[in-house]
């Protein structure tokens, strides 16, 4: 399993993410199929944004709409941790389940190294498994000179 997210997205979830440091951001990938079209950033609402999201409901809406209006459809949800590595926390995994979107991919981005963020992409199942897919982009593929 994989999702296909263009370099220019990356580049943009990257942005947002580093924009909202200290707080968590989060926001939608619309696409089709695997393939990312568009991002939308989200307001993070919740009451305390520097360890925790709560999108907010208009947002969703909004990006609901657009999804209708280009026929497209949320594949992931992003959000970045600002002091944690790029995997689900238990919060995270709780948060998907008891909100009913098992569906989409979840995205995350990691600055715990400012300056090298790192993006990871998740499957959560209905029964709390985590499990990790491959992130594609459009263009070369970068290799470390080392």
């Amino acid at each position: 399993m994989k999702i296909i997210i263009p370099r220019l997205i990356i580049s943009k979830l990257i942005e947002h993410s580093l924009l909202e440091d200290p707080n968590e951001c989060c926001g939608y990938l619309l696409g089709n199929q695997e393939e990312v079209k568009e991002i939308f950033l989200s307001k993070n609402i919740h009451k305390t944004p520097i360890t925790r999201y709560t999108m907010d409901p208009l947002d969703m809406l909004e990006a609901d709409n657009i999804c209708e209006e280009k026929n497209l459809e949320i594949l992931a949800i992003y959000h970045s941790h600002t002091h944690s590595q790029a995997y689900p926390s238990i919060t995270d995994i709780e948060n998907a389940i008891n909100s009913g979107w098992t569906d989409p991919k979840y995205i995350l981005v990691s600055l715990v190294e400012k300056t090298r963020p790192i993006i990871r992409a998740y499957n959560i199942s209905s029964d709390k498994v985590v499990n990790e897919i491959i992130i594609e982009h459009d263009g070369e593929a970068y290799i470390s000179p080392s």
